[in-house]
């Protein structure tokens, strides 16, 4: 994994054994029918924000734990806030209801502490 958090190829006898242990046979045929290119990094990433440029962050988040520590996914969002210089920040799919009681953290508690205003 390098520093954006991309998966870097694999050697090919590596990589094969990775996908025979966490895929079952007819994960691995669909995957195999992707189309290479549709596997790569498209784009680049952003230079440093300039001056009077607002920047705008999507990210279909696909569910959420609300711990404080040990949360993975947190500290990486975290992180791409602080990195990119994000002022708004939008996340979809986050999948955590609010309303139970063990559920105390918001989303304001869960991304303060990072550089980034919530």
């Amino acid at each position: 994994i390098d520093e954006t958090g991309t998966v870097g190829e694999l050697p090919s006898a590596a990589e094969e054994r990775f996908l025979q242990e966490h895929f079952t046979r007819q994960e691995l045929e669909e995957v195999r029918k992707i189309d290479d290119d549709l596997m790569k990094v498209h784009g680049r990433a952003p230079q440093a924000k300039r001056e009077g440029v607002v920047r705008l962050l999507y990210e279909n988040i696909n569910g959420l734990n609300n711990r404080m520590s040990g949360n993975t996914k947190l500290d990486r969002g975290r992180e791409m806030l602080d990195e990119l210089e994000v002022d708004i920040a939008a996340f979809n799919e986050i999948k955590i209801n609010f309303n139970h009681k063990k559920n105390v953290n918001g989303l304001a508690q869960l991304f303060n502490g990072g550089e980034s205003e919530v």
